[in-house]
């Protein structure tokens, strides 16, 4: 068990003696002060030791150590008031300043108020954004509301017919009490974590256990329960000495931080100051009807119910812009999927572009020689013995000199034509180079024969070339060579063979 878990275990256990002496009245009256002020001292001591403590952490930061020595030094002053108290129990023990409080006692606690409300707001806020600190003051302010009314309902108060000292005296307690509200709710609705969720939870009741016994010691010392009054001064004092222990050990171990991301808590403050509210009009109206008390307690109920009614416009705006906002992403993101689909349409279609570039003449709309040596090898790697037919015109050179590189061209894309026309579905025709075609031939039931016959029809027919005056038709022959596969032949060796019988060709058309 480390130090921090005996330190919790000892303040439950001296609250639950408080609880067991201090509810029945063990302790008498004479004795009464003495034992409790002497031990609010001894718990305060140790209240300032472990903000010091704290503040002296590595792992503080400058906004943390400043918070905390400032606390210390609070608590200090609230120490050295209990000794004063402390003093006046030895000296006087049936004193009743010694229940109610001497003006030295007041002087200190003032001045130990005074600096923990200087800690509390000097504390950054830690919130940028004008929405994010409009809906904060909104939900503090609501919050607030609901502390002051509960500190004026716990009051004791000249309801019927108030004079103004009984105002002025009306107002001090939850003033003072709305001041430590404020501390709180800034640092647990702000956007800085100088202490865990659970410390800020311990710390509230810290202060709601101090102001109830501010407001009702004078009405349980008349009652006849002057230990009771005791009894909360000191459950106070022990439950700040718990949350600031919890927070040394979350701040040694890391944990301090993980906590501050849960605000489900802290969003629903508001609501729950609004029915607490309403909770305190029900019971003043109930206990003693429609006075002061009931009427201050109805408006400050119906001041909460306007804040979360502003409250919630603003959030309904904040949603509205939101959407806004959402829809204007949305469309971005529609402009942005419809320009990225054009550009990967556009960029498909040069690809195509570019593929066919890659893979057929520019002049004729042929396969060129790439995707005719690519169709023949994939033939043969198939296990197909395909034909391999090479064409090379004779009298071409004559037609461009004559008539010009651009008859050369139409006479070209003139033979291009009637040879695909031939070949169809059952190969593939390229051209290879100048005026040299080729063609593979991979449906086994083409007759090589017939279909170079078939070409040297069309090619030997008459073709139209040139422009206006030198308009003229010109003929052209062609040599064939031709070669089909044999299992396992290599595409070098069947190219080379269909060569050299095109060669063959043309030579016997030369003589």
């Amino acid at each position: 068990m480390s130090r921090v878990d005996r330190g919790l275990l000892a303040v439950c256990v001296g609250a639950l003696v408080i609880v067991l002496v201090h509810g029945p009245g063990l302790v008498p009256v004479p004795a009464l002060g003495v034992v409790a002020w002497a031990s609010v001292s001894a718990v305060q001591v140790v209240a300032v030791w472990l903000c010091f403590v704290i503040a002296g952490l590595p792992t503080s930061g400058s906004a943390a150590r400043r918070f905390y020595r400032l606390v210390g030094a609070a608590v200090a002053a609230f120490t050295t008031s209990s000794l004063v108290q402390l003093g006046v129990a030895v000296v006087s023990p049936r004193d009743p300043r010694v229940i109610t409080g001497t003006a030295a006692m007041m002087l200190l606690q003032g001045a130990g108020a005074l600096l923990l409300t200087v800690a509390m707001a000097a504390s950054p806020l830690g919130i940028a954004g004008r929405r994010d600190r409009t809906r904060f003051w909104l939900d503090a302010t609501v919050v607030m509301v609901g502390v002051g009314l509960f500190a004026w309902q716990l009051g004791d108060h000249a309801v019927r017919h108030p004079d103004p000292a009984d105002l002025v005296k009306m107002l001090v307690g939850p003033a003072s009490f709305m001041v430590v509200a404020f501390g709180l709710i800034k640092l647990a609705l702000g956007g800085n974590a100088l202490f865990s969720r659970h410390t800020g939870m311990l710390a509230a009741v810290a202060a709601a256990l101090a102001s109830i016994n501010a407001g009702m010691s004078e009405t349980l010392a008349r009652s006849g329960h002057p230990s009771w009054s005791s009894a909360l001064g000191m459950l106070a004092n022990l439950a700040l000495v718990a949350a600031l222990l919890l927070q040394l050990g979350e701040v040694r171990t890391g944990g301090a931080d993980r906590h501050r991301g849960d605000r489900g808590l802290h969003s629903r403050m508001p609501y729950v100051a609004v029915a607490a509210s309403y909770g305190l009009l029900v019971w003043s109206l109930l206990d003693e009807g429609l006075t002061l008390r009931a009427w201050v307690v109805l408006g400050g109920a119906m001041l909460g119910s306007g804040l979360v009614v502003a409250r919630q416009l603003a959030a309904f705006a904040d949603n509205d812009d939101l959407l806004a906002r959402l829809n204007a992403k949305v469309e971005e993101l529609a402009q942005a999927r419809d320009v990225l689909q054009r550009a990967v349409l556009q960029r498909d279609g040069l690809a195509e572009r570019l593929r066919h570039l890659a893979y057929h003449d520019s002049l004729t709309g042929l396969a060129n020689r790439t995707m005719f040596r690519e169709r023949l090898s994939a033939a043969m790697a198939a296990g197909e013995l395909p034909t391999v037919l090479i064409i090379d015109l004779n009298d071409f050179k004559p037609v461009n000199d004559m008539y010009g590189h651009n008859a050369g061209d139409q006479l070209l894309q003139a033979v291009a034509l009637q040879l695909s026309r031939c070949v169809r579905d059952s190969g593939t025709v390229a051209r290879l180079g100048g005026d040299e075609f080729g063609v593979v031939l991979t449906d086994p039931g083409t007759s090589v024969t017939d279909l170079v016959e078939r070409m040297v029809l069309v090619i030997a027919q008459p073709v139209r070339v040139g422009t206006g005056a030198r308009r003229a038709e010109v003929r052209v022959r062609a040599s064939f060579g031709w070669a089909t596969a044999s299992p396992g032949e290599d595409m070098a060796v069947l190219l080379h063979r269909a060569d050299l019988a095109m060669y063959a060709d043309k030579g016997l058309s030369k003589r």
